[in-house]
């Protein structure tokens, strides 16, 4: 026997001996696995929902409810082999070819991220082993695949699946699907419906029908397309429901507001482990009370369309209610101050005292205007957002940058698209815009020092009672400093007492607040209040999502969600008060100069000694107050006056301001004497007759102020030495000066 022979066989049995090896492994590890036909079809879960006290308020109990094969549309099914398994008439449970690909792409990504799995893998995975990815559980899935193929038909085995797939909003099987989604029985589906059924269980979440319609629709027109390139429709057809849109006729989601946020975040966590468990006690932070009082007010407001959420200070959703869908809405106005006002305080661009001019701008051809074309000319910035100037917020963002202000905001979950990068954010126009439980979470930062967490109503999961399978431990983020969200809290305080949303300052307790409208000349589409206290934030909001049926234009947020808010707090707070929202230790309050305020436009520290009249209190940062202090009473000055001379009169015309004095000082043949004093008269101007051809006279000025009955002196000025040379009776300006 020659040596390569020799090898050869050496080679051979060691290949031999590794796959003798390989099979033994895989006959031990999956020696316990067998295949239990009871559990192909036996599930029942309950889940029941416990609020902030502990009490059960919700139980959902649901079993799987068979349709049998024949009653499935063979489009239906067809939808879901397609997208799932296109090669599951032709495999005996397992896709080799399939299979050998995702391994290849494993290796080369280092993970499990393709698994590969059958329709027929699927289901042994969904009701026998656990979702977690190892080698021990995917060849028990490989083995107990094959032994299901040998016991069922290909229409059996999919019949199972179709039954037990996890659908979302708590449905198992198509069954409850069909009838939550569609409001129908299975066989009554059409061909786009089966689509979109079969396009939800890649990710029950993320390609929900209804809180995700666009990802929804691109996955069920991917779906369509798979189908007519397998031969199970026709080009017609595809065409005719690639462009057919999405429409849900089930109005379950909506019966109890609170529990489908709550069922929607509970679907998170099970989309995980859809199988696993099947008895879950979900605690949330439901506020039975609360909600008592927001079902109240909407049955008081149906005019509109109408919807109130309350989170409280650890951002936790305690009651909501709507008579609509949570659709993405233009935020308006009420983005203005974590968008614009926070961002500008936070990197030090203006004090919220500085004065901003409200006019009529061009941005390099966007014309922003304010409510009614009304402008105030010169305000602070504190009364820009009080007032809602979208001018001002404009010029605030501009100083800002469009992407310095998005980098603040989106830490609190507001998204944007790409397009959105242009000044007209300022005022909430947003290409998609925001959903109200996301906008009212960012208000969260004004109430925890700029810190900001995760928006959520489950708190805590455990299956039969005692297992804790989850728990909400959002991590805090800093967005904005403490003092920002101080200075912030403060301006909108003051849009509460003195601006838009003045129709909560009879309220006997400390509250914030923003409003914001949005719409056009033929009628408003959304109108917001955005009001807060130390423990909860309330968002009221009213509006219309058909153009042809939007609201008045004297439908604003000022208005009728601000009186629908003034109720809901009256009634929240009807037997305690709230404190005001804690400050840091990081501002401090100084008195600014108002005369330099509104002659100059400049922000200063107000002199020790000027009276209140010329003074006003402002919040600043500690590190971050004006290093220029006003002297005009403490030290008071006066320009040189304008001297002249007629007929052997020297005449001194005194410029003075309102708040100063001056005195008037003759010197002559080395003497010194006070000659007026503009107190003791009715005019500025001083006319000295004694004087004398020939002789020199000078003058000096001293400045003063009265505070408290008490004269304070500046420094005194020297006048030009005058010397009447001629008597002259026509001329006025002929003298000399020395």
């Amino acid at each position: 026997m020659n040596k390569s022979i020799k090898i050869f066989l050496l080679v051979l049995g060691i290949i031999i001996a590794l796959m003798l090896a390989f099979f033994t492994f895989i006959l031990i590890i999956t020696s316990g696995v067998k295949l239990e036909k009871d559990k192909l079809i036996n599930m029942e879960r309950i889940v029941t929902y416990y609020d902030i006290n502990g009490n059960k308020f919700a139980e959902e109990v649901g079993g799987i409810s068979v349709t049998e094969s024949k009653k499935i549309p063979t489009h239906v099914k067809n939808a879901f082999v397609a997208i799932e398994d296109k090669r599951f008439y032709s495999h005996k449970g397992v896709d080799y070819r399939r299979l050998l690909k995702a391994t290849f792409n494993n290796i080369k990504s280092f993970s499990f991220k393709e698994g590969a799995s059958t329709i027929t893998q699927q289901l042994i995975k969904n009701t026998h082993l656990s979702s977690k990815k190892t080698l021990k559980r995917k060849l028990s899935e490989i083995k107990l695949a094959r032994e299901l193929e040998k016991n069922y038909t290909k229409d059996e085995i999919l019949e199972k699946y179709i039954n037990t797939i996890y659908f979302g909003n708590g449905c198992y099987g198509i069954t409850s699907a069909s009838k939550f989604y569609f409001n129908k029985a299975p066989n009554d589906l059409t061909i786009n419906e089966g689509a979109i059924l079969a396009s939800i269980i890649k990710a029950p979440t993320h390609y929900s029908p209804i809180s995700n319609v666009e990802r929804c629709t691109k996955r069920k027109n991917l779906v369509l397309l798979e189908m007519k390139e397998q031969g199970y429709i026709n080009n017609a057809e595809y065409n005719l429901y690639r462009n057919t849109p999405i429409k849900i006729e089930s109005h379950q989601q909506y019966e109890n507001n609170f529990l489908s946020l709550a069922r929607g975040e509970f679907d998170n966590f099970i989309k995980k482990y859809p199988y696993v468990y099947n008895n879950f006690s979900v605690y949330t932070s439901f506020d039975p009370n609360i909600q008592n009082i927001l079902e109240k007010e909407k049955l008081n407001n149906d005019d509109y369309q109408n919807a109130s959420i309350v989170i409280n200070k650890e951002n936790n959703i305690v009651a909501y209610t709507s008579s609509c869908p949570l659709n993405l809405r233009q935020p308006g106005s009420t983005i203005k101050p974590l968008l614009v006002y926070a961002p500008a305080i936070e990197l030090n661009t203006v004090y919220s005292c500085s004065p901003i001019l409200d006019e009529k701008t061009d941005f390099n051809g966007y014309n922003p205007s304010n409510f009614n074309d009304k402008y105030y000319g010169y305000v602070s910035v504190k009364e820009s957002l009080a007032k809602s100037l979208n001018t001002c917020a404009v010029k605030l963002l501009n100083y800002v940058g469009v992407e310095n202000a998005k980098n603040f905001i989106e830490k609190t979950n507001i998204k944007f698209e790409e397009n959105d990068n242009s000044l007209c954010l300022a005022l909430g126009s947003m290409s998609k815009g925001v959903n109200l439980i996301d906008l009212t979470s960012s208000y969260n930062v004004l109430l925890n020092s700029g810190n900001y967490k995760s928006c959520s109503c489950v708190q805590k999961i455990l299956t039969n009672k005692t297992n804790v399978v989850y728990e909400n431990k959002s991590e805090n983020q800093q967005v904005f400093s403490a003092e920002t969200i101080d200075i912030v809290n403060d301006m909108l305080s003051y849009t509460v007492t003195d601006g838009t949303a003045k129709k909560l300052s009879t309220l006997p307790f400390p509250i914030y607040a923003k409003t914001g409208t949005v719409g056009n000349k033929n009628g408003n589409s959304d109108a917001y209040t955005i009001s807060y206290t130390a423990d909860y934030i309330l968002t009221t909001w009213c509006g219309s999502d058909q153009n042809d049926k939007l609201m008045s234009n004297n439908v604003t947020g000022g208005n009728q969600p601000t009186k629908q808010a003034f109720n809901i707090w009256s009634d929240i707070y009807k037997n305690n008060i709230p404190n005001s929202i804690q400050q840091s230790n990081k501002i401090c309050y100084e008195y600014i100069d108002l005369i330099s305020y509104n002659n100059d436009h400049t922000v200063k520290i107000a002199d020790k000694n000027a009276p209140m009249r010329y003074k006003e209190y402002a919040i600043f940062k500690k590190n971050y107050v004006p290093k220029e202090q006003s002297t005009t009473f403490s030290l008071p000055k006066i320009e040189k006056p304008i001297i002249s001379v007629k007929n052997k009169q020297i005449k001194l015309s005194l410029c003075l301001t309102q708040y100063c004095e001056a005195i008037i000082f003759k010197h002559f043949s080395n003497k010194k004497v006070a000659v007026f004093d503009t107190a003791t008269t009715n005019t500025n101007t001083f006319i000295d007759n004694d004087v004398e051809i020939g002789k020199k006279y000078q003058y000096s000025i001293i400045p003063y102020t009265i505070i408290n009955n008490e004269k304070i002196y500046g420094e005194e000025i020297y006048l030009d030495t005058i010397k009447i040379t001629s008597n002259l009776s026509n001329d006025w300006w002929k003298n000399e000066l020395d």
